[in-house]
């Protein structure tokens, strides 16, 4: 099979994720959704050379006003759109949109080739970076929505906790708390796509860039296609392992408190944030 390519770079390295993302069973059907705060003079750069025939769309009212996000560009899995098929059928899986209006309005720069407009989960993801950006000083820039398996399942397994569910999560596997020390927040049962479940989750994205949305899957922020990947992947790993721990009868031992400690004070230089859910 020949290598993807494509004219967008961020496209180039987006459509392999997001179809590695279905393979690993993360993004069945049209489940999930993908978003990246693309650098604003390249992303205009690389579509003037490629698409120079193209004219941005009209604007488009948003349910939620982003002031700080107004002139971003977004690449963006559209509507309906299955992940499964990103690398056949990218341009129509992904739009580009730039944020108008003073924040208050989208317009399309690119793709949505069936006509799909950005994800119902749109606002979340807009709200997400809005946070994510200044928390983390701009470094993150990619949001991924999807529904790990075995994370949905300690939803039904696990009290709805932030706290307790980090806890099992940290005490599975030494690197958990050096590759996620923010942890995991819990936003509990809400609609999707609404203006509630949003608002929830800007609550609990101020503290983490990895929330539970309860029985329903995971949303993430980071940097890049790997690092996004490499953290869902983990917290995705712990939860198989504690739910074969919970099938077998339960732990009879843990990684102690004090050990969770030392991993911290060792691995310093490479934690994003405190873990704060460490003090009891």
């Amino acid at each position: 099979m020949a290598p993807f390519t494509h004219p967008i770079s961020f496209v180039k390295e987006a459509a392999p994720l997001a179809h590695l993302c279905w393979k690993m069973g993360w993004n069945e059907a049209n489940g999930g959704n993908f978003s990246w705060r693309l650098p604003r003079e390249e992303i205009e750069a690389i579509l003037t050379r490629h698409y120079p025939e193209l004219a941005p769309g009209e604007p488009v009212p948003m349910p939620i006003d982003e002031p700080e996000l107004d002139g971003e560009y977004f690449l963006v899995t559209g509507s309906g759109q299955f992940f499964r098929h990103a690398l056949e059928k990218p341009n129509q899986v992904f739009g580009i949109v730039r944020i108008t209006e003073g924040g208050t309005a989208w317009q399309k720069c690119w793709g949505f080739s069936s006509g799909a407009k950005p994800t119902s989960e749109f606002a979340t993801h807009l709200v997400a970076h809005a946070i994510r950006k200044r928390v983390s000083d701009g470094r993150e820039r990619m949001i991924l929505h999807c529904h790990p398996p075995e994370f949905v399942a300690l939803s039904f397994l696990e009290p709805l906790d932030t706290r307790r569910l980090t806890r099992v999560l940290w005490e599975k596997m030494p690197e958990c708390i050096v590759i996620f020390p923010d942890g995991v927040r819990v936003v509990p049962l809400l609609l999707p796509g609404t203006v509630e479940i949003a608002q929830a989750s800007s609550v609990e994205l101020e503290h983490s860039r990895v929330i539970s949305w309860s029985h329903h899957g995971i949303f993430a922020s980071e940097e890049n296609p790997d690092k996004i990947f490499a953290l869902v992947e983990t917290v995705e790993k712990a939860a198989a392992i504690h739910r074969k721990v919970l099938s077998a009868g339960g732990a009879k031992q843990a990684i102690s408190t004090d050990m969770l400690r030392q991993l911290t004070e060792k691995f310093a230089t490479l934690l994003v944030a405190p873990p704060v859910l460490l003090d009891d």
